[in-house]
């Protein structure tokens, strides 16, 4: 199977490329930016087995055997290992997390932790620790407390997707979901074409509000 593929917007090529140039760097040596690169596209494939699988998560057969396509197209991908490529796509969706975590750490202990497993073991470490920690009383929650309660939002944010798709099939509220999480959405489901096409009709519309506007003014 050949290694390129039809992307679906200029943006994806772009990631694929940082992608494939930051495995071959990786066989020269760790570097936590390029597992980050490698992570986001390897994200950027989950989200496309997703769509293309039907599913609003990346679990079952047919987002399985969607995504082992999309990854069997391109050979570096096949020389990183299953828990490895997990781990870099868990280190982009807790990257903020992480960046404050590594901040913490002197410069040798960064070096030595570029790996995402490495990263992933630190991490559940550091908030083992501070899980175990008494809470001084009147002082703010913890940083586990703040994580947990922010993956508890996240999940809550999930089910509320998958609840309203199954109920009416639509993806998004568009009186309560944010903008970025629409858009997200839009981009996931929409072919390259008719997400111009869309802009395009957003800004005729805006531009056809403000002149309404300005008129009643």
């Amino acid at each position: 199977m050949s290694e390129q593929e039809n992307f679906d917007s200029a943006f994806e090529e772009a990631r694929a490329q940082e992608a494939a140039d930051a495995a071959d760097r990786l066989k020269r040596g760790q570097s936590w930016d390029d597992w980050l690169k490698i992570g986001v596209f390897l994200n950027i494939g989950r989200n496309k087995a997703m769509v293309r699988a039907g599913t609003n998560e990346p679990i079952g057969a047919r987002y399985i055997k969607s995504f082992s396509e999309w990854m069997a197209t391109y050979a570096w991908i096949g020389e990183i290992d299953k828990a490895t490529r997990t781990h870099a796509m868990w280190c982009v969706d807790h990257a903020d997390e992480l960046a404050r975590l590594r901040e913490n750490m002197g410069l040798t202990q960064r070096l030595a932790a570029n790996h995402p497993t490495t990263m992933r073991r630190r991490w559940d470490k550091a908030n083992k620790e501070v899980d175990k920690a008494p809470a001084p009383a009147g002082k703010k929650e913890s940083r586990a407390d703040v994580i947990q309660r922010e993956l508890e939002a996240v999940a809550a944010e999930r089910d509320k997707w998958k609840h309203k798709a199954e109920k009416d099939g639509s993806l998004f509220d568009l009186k309560q979901d944010s903008t970025k999480i629409i858009a997200q959405v839009i981009a996931q489901n929409m072919s390259p074409h008719r997400l111009r096409e869309l802009m395009k009709a957003l800004e005729a519309e805006n531009a056809r509000l403000k002149a309404v506007q300005k008129q009643a003014g």
